[in-house]
């Protein structure tokens, strides 16, 4: 990813074999696609209107489709290339874990959020630049493996050391520097730790609140069913001491009614 200055990725891992892991389809399927930009890019005239309708730029925030196409535009072929080494380690994980289009959101979501970081940071920068590049969303896969697969080896580190590494160095970066670049990089780490710890933790939440309200809900059922059976066995109770004629209009009304309820419940019992 670039806005004045883009990030290395990953060149291999170390510790289950010195094979080439199998790119999944997702991650093959994006590094497709940003290849092909790149190369639309250089090799048609269309280099100056991908890089002026696709980029994320600050005074553009109403296109709010720049925060998925950015994701697919690099500023140069090493930007691409280390960005892609990166999808091809970090990607494929995560994507048998949760499968495709889990992953494919994941990805994305990832990088929008790093996205959103750089807009933000760009209100306190007087001369902010362009932001191309995935860097957001493989960076969010870096975090996601390092805290799911911990055993992975990144060259000789464990992984969590280099997630730790990177989140300083973006951390200082942003501090000090105001990077643009960097507050994106961070933005896409801290989505994935956000979709690991806190996003199932807000989804058992809401179904535990979800729960408490229908069972909430049939409990006000049930307790009108049971007032409406106590004056209906009163309405009875009368007709069985004083007489069918001792009822007023409206008890008749509602002993009508019960029974027009009983018949559309032994109807509906029949069907089952």
């Amino acid at each position: 990813m670039q806005g004045g200055g883009g990030t290395g990725g990953p060149s291999g891992w170390v510790g289950g074999g010195f094979g080439l892991p199998r790119p999944t389809r997702v991650a093959l399927g994006l590094m497709a696609a940003c290849a092909a930009v790149f190369l639309l890019g250089v090799t048609s005239p269309l280099r100056l209107a991908i890089a002026a309708y696709l980029s994320l730029m600050p005074d553009k925030i109403a296109e709010v489709w720049r925060l998925i196409t950015f994701q697919f535009v690099h500023a140069g072929a090493v930007h691409l290339m280390w960005n892609m080494v990166g999808l091809y380690f970090f990607g494929p994980p995560l994507e048998r874990d949760w499968g495709s289009r889990r992953f494919l959101v994941f990805y994305l979501v990832c990088g929008v959020f790093g996205g959103l970081c750089y807009l933000l940071l760009s209100l306190f920068v007087p001369f902010s630049s362009s932001l191309v590049g995935a860097s957001g969303g493989i960076l969010g896969c870096l975090m996601a493996c390092a805290i799911l697969h911990p055993e992975f080896i990144f060259i000789i580190f464990p992984i969590r050391w280099v997630a730790g590494f990177y989140v300083v160095l973006y951390v200082l970066g942003v501090i000090y520097d105001k990077a643009l670049s960097d507050a994106a990089h961070l933005g896409g780490m801290v989505a994935a730790a956000g979709w690991i710890w806190l996003l199932p933790r807000v989804v058992s939440a809401r179904f535990a609140f979800g729960e408490t309200i229908r069972q909430g809900a049939w409990q006000r059922v049930l307790k009108h069913r049971r007032s409406q059976q106590e004056e209906i066995d009163r309405i009875l109770e009368k007709i069985h001491t004083q007489g069918l004629q001792s009822l007023t209009g409206k008890e008749r009304r509602k002993l009508q009614q019960a029974s027009r309820r009983q018949r559309q419940e032994d109807k509906h019992i029949s069907r089952l």
